[in-house]
């Protein structure tokens, strides 16, 4: 979304707060954007997808017993 300001009546210190501002709020988004990213691509935690689809030899561990040990 972009909107327009009006910056006429401005000092030119006042103008570069602006821009850096502007420009610490696009930083920001790419930072969040990327971590969301990242987040997504994930590998799965290996003891997760063990007690998801558990393999049976005489029982198994639950993710309790197993942090637990």
């Amino acid at each position: 979304m972009s909107k327009t300001i009006n910056i006429s009546g401005l000092n030119p210190e006042q103008i570069t707060q602006i821009q850096a501002i502007i420009e610490g709020f696009q930083a920001k988004n790419e930072l969040d954007h990327l971590a969301s990213s990242q987040v997504n691509m994930k590998n799965p935690d290996i003891i997760d997808t063990l007690t998801e689809k558990p393999i049976k030899v005489n029982g198994f561990l639950t993710r309790e017993q197993i942090d637990q040990a």
